[in-house]
């Protein structure tokens, strides 16, 4: 069974997170991103149980874009999870940068 989803995930590097559900922060990594969403990792399996919304602001170099985020999935690795999530407005600037990377990873077809 195939993902159904809206828009294409790439692989990132670097790139870190701060995540807040309005009393508590949580750090992790960024897997992946779209223009509409993020996969976060290495979070604290306990951080941010039955939470619709989340304030995320993730890092890459010299770049930093805050979102909005509402949670999609969740997959617990020991004591720290994973997690899907929407952005729920993406910013100019935020699809700027992936639609950048996109081109920076395109791959020419054969």
């Amino acid at each position: 069974m195939g993902e159904k989803r809206k828009h294409p995930r790439m692989a990132v590097r670097d790139m870190s997170i701060d995540v807040s559900d309005g009393m508590r922060c949580c750090s992790g990594i960024v897997q992946d991103i779209s223009e509409a969403g993020l996969c976060l990792a290495d979070m604290t399996s306990r951080f941010g149980k039955h939470i619709e919304v989340y304030t995320v602001v993730a890092t890459s170099g010299r770049r930093s874009f805050k979102f909005r985020v509402r949670p999609k999935w969740e997959e617990a690795i020991g004591l720290n999870k994973r997690m899907g999530v929407e952005i729920k407005e993406p910013s100019g600037a935020w699809l700027e940068y992936v639609q950048s990377l996109g081109i920076q990873n395109a791959t020419p077809a054969s």
